[in-house]
This record gives C-alpha cells, structure tokens and sequence, in this order.
C-alpha cells in the first residue's frame, strides 16, 4: 500500500491517495475488483450499518443493509480472540464510483492487446487508486467489519498480522444493491446442526461426541454423521446429534432445553468434570451396546429399519429416556465398583419395545407413534425410574452409607 498525491482518474482534484494491487476480473456480467488491506485499516474503508434505534423506522429509502446486531458481531469478535487460526469470509463491497484501476503492462503492450489479456483469461493483475477518505458500503460482511474495526481499536495484537479479501462491485442503482443483498444472504445456506457438531470440535460438547462415537466401533458404524435424522431405510441407528444429547444429560442438563453451549463452558473451565462426562459417557454406550435392539440391528443390519420402526430405544427420543435415566444412575451409584453398570444393565434390560406397557400412555400415542415433547419425555423417564424401583431418598440412603 502506498500514498502518493496524483490526479486520478473520475476522482476530481488532486488529492492524496492510495494505491492497492487489485485484482479485476467479470463475474455475473460486472466487472469486480478484488483487493487485500491489512485488519487494522479494514474500517477505514468500509461504511457499515448500525443497530437500530428505538422508533426508527424499518424501511427508508436509503436503506440497503440490515441493522446492526451487536450480538452477532461480540460473536466474531470472541471467535477471532479465542481461535488463532482463524477463518473469516471475505468481505463484498459496493463501490458508488466507477474505480481508478491502472492494470499492470507488459513491455510494448498497447490498449487492445491488454483488453484482448483481459477477455480471455476473465482477469488482470493492477492497481486501484483510491481517494484517503474513500469508502464502500458493505454489502456482506457487516458484522465482521465492525467487529475487526473495533478488535483493531481495543486488542490490536490479535489482528495485527491479518489482512481481509475484499470483493468490489461498482453500481450507483439503489434497488440493484439491494437486490445485491438479498442474493447474496439466500444463496449462502446455513450448516446443519449435525455438521456442526461433526466438524466443530473446538466446542468442547461437540469434541467430547466426537470421541465416543470413534473410541466405541459399533457407534462409529452405525451412526449417521451429516443428515439431522435417520432416514427411513438407513442401516444406521443414531444421528451425531443423537449422540450429543445424551451426553447433554449425561452431564446433568436436559438436552431439550439447555443449550449445548451452556455444557460446553462448562467443559472448558472444568477438566475434571470434562473427563467424569466422557468416562459416564463411554460406559452408558458400552452398556447400551448389550440392549436387545441395538445387539439385533448389529448382527444382522439389513433389518435395521425394520427394527427401528418396532423399538423405542433405537429413536433419537427413546435413546434421550434412556440417557436421563443414566444419568441419575451414573450421578447416584458407584461406578467404580460395578453398581452402575449393574444398574445400567438393568436399564437397558427392561422391554423397550413400542408395545412396552411402561411407555404407553407417556411417550407412546395411537399406531405406536413416538411422541416427542417435553411432557411426554419427562412422563417416561419417570415410568421407566418407577419400573426400576428407584427412589430419591433411597439413593441417597445408599450413596451415605457407601461413604
């Protein structure tokens, strides 16, 4: 990046300026250019939206990106603190004015020549000169912007060595920049929750489902890793997500209303509980491993979805039953020597069959349907510690004596 004092094209007087290697290239029938500027000097350059005031109006005709959400953007600005390899997007910009570009020459080419290198590879290296006060409007990249803007100004440190990818289109219509925004935010499809918990292993829930799934062969066979649910004639037992929600409960939390990110800190600030987690964890699925379903679509995984569609403990629901059950077994019974696992067995053992009578009426509705809210999986969790004798104040009886 250089500055210099030039009288640059459609720019006006002479002024000072910058000069920024681009890159111009067609894409969708415009012409766009693509620059890199240092972390540190991104808000320099970059108009950006606000969060909305109280009674401000919604739709004005100025108006062409989203208010800010301050949120989202403390969400960026913790992710790049807290990660230091880091992945931010780059940013698309709008520029009102048609750019200053002054393309890079070979010896004795002329005009058409170059315009003849352009046409055919789509793409000529250059540099843009910009006005010192110039900026953009950010079409996508809001949020990022602000929050690299403001890590600048209060932890320089943690972007001083970065530099952002700047994409720039020049169009002066309102409505087609707004049209701009609106392609752009439908065309980007947000990940599954299941690809998240697959690939996010920085999230401490999500690492410790991950390492059941790979530490237990049978789990890491027969557990689907990327669709949200098992479809109809999969071979496959569980979802990845499946899985994370019995370790939400295994954890102590009810994995229908507490937030995976909630266990996570929890994880993250404490070692000794991550490990008491994955180790309850790991002996619930071996113990699991032995239930008469999950043993029949093992040894012969062609019937899987037949079995499927006559088990309880095979669904994601059965399986967050039988996760809170575990639960209060791993958390009141010993699991060093052996009573947990007695216990477990004994869970694992009942009929967990549709036609259970211990699940009709709870979790179980007309045709053998699996019902799903919060009432009905409270209200078998609570037949199933009825059918195994379990009583507060008996465990609790037990766990002081064993002290």
């Amino acid at each position: 990046m250089s500055i210099n004092k030039v009288n640059p094209i459609n720019m006006g007087s002479p002024m000072a300026t910058i000069n920024l290697p681009a890159l111009k290239y067609k894409s969708g029938d415009r012409i766009w250019y693509a620059i890199t500027i240092p972390y540190r000097a991104l808000g320099k350059f970059i108009q950006t939206s606000s969060t909305k005031k109280r009674n401000q109006e919604s739709i004005k005709s100025e108006i062409r990106n989203r208010f800010l959400d301050p949120t989202h953007k403390n969400e960026i600005k913790n992710y790049i603190l807290e990660e230091p390899q880091f992945t931010i997007p780059p940013v698309t910009l709008v520029s009102y004015d048609a750019l200053d570009f002054r393309p890079y020459s070979f010896p004795d080419e002329n005009q058409e020549q170059q315009d003849n290198r352009f046409d055919s590879v789509g793409s000529i290296a250059g540099v843009v000169v910009l006005p010192i006060d110039y900026e953009f409007e950010c079409l996508d990249g809001n949020h990022r912007t602000v929050a690299i803007r403001e890590l600048a100004n209060e932890v320089p440190e943690a972007v001083v060595d970065s530099n952002m990818l700047l994409n720039i289109v020049y169009e002066q219509n309102p409505r087609k920049i707004r049209q701009d925004f609106v392609d752009v935010n439908k065309n980007a499809k947000q990940t599954s929750s299941s690809i998240n918990t697959l690939f996010n292993t920085r999230d401490k829930t999500s690492g410790l489902v991950v390492d059941v799934i790979e530490e237990l062969d049978y789990l890491d066979e027969t557990t689907e890793l990327l669709a949200t649910s098992v479809s109809k004639n999969s071979k496959d037992i569980y979802t990845i997500n499946n899985i994370k929600n019995v370790v939400v409960e295994i954890a102590g939390f009810n994995s229908q209303s507490t937030k995976a990110e909630k266990v996570s800190t929890l994880l993250r600030n404490d070692q000794h509980f991550e490990n008491e987690v994955k180790k309850k964890t790991l002996l619930f699925f071996k113990e699991l491993r032995y239930n008469k379903f999950i043993e029949e679509c093992l040894s012969n995984k062609d019937k899987t979805p037949e079995i499927r569609n006559t088990s309880l403990i095979t669904s994601g629901t059965g399986v967050i039953v039988a996760a809170r059950v575990g639960s209060f077994i791993l958390n009141n019974f010993n699991t060093e020597n052996g009573q947990a696992r007695q216990e477990l067995q004994n869970l694992f053992h009942l009929n967990w069959s549709r036609t259970s009578e211990i699940f009709q009426g709870s979790i179980i509705g007309a045709g053998q349907k699996i019902l799903n809210s919060r009432d009905a999986i409270a209200s078998a969790t609570q037949a199933v510690m009825n059918e195994l004798g379990y009583s507060t104040t008996e465990i609790e009886e037990e766990n002081t004596m064993e002290v």
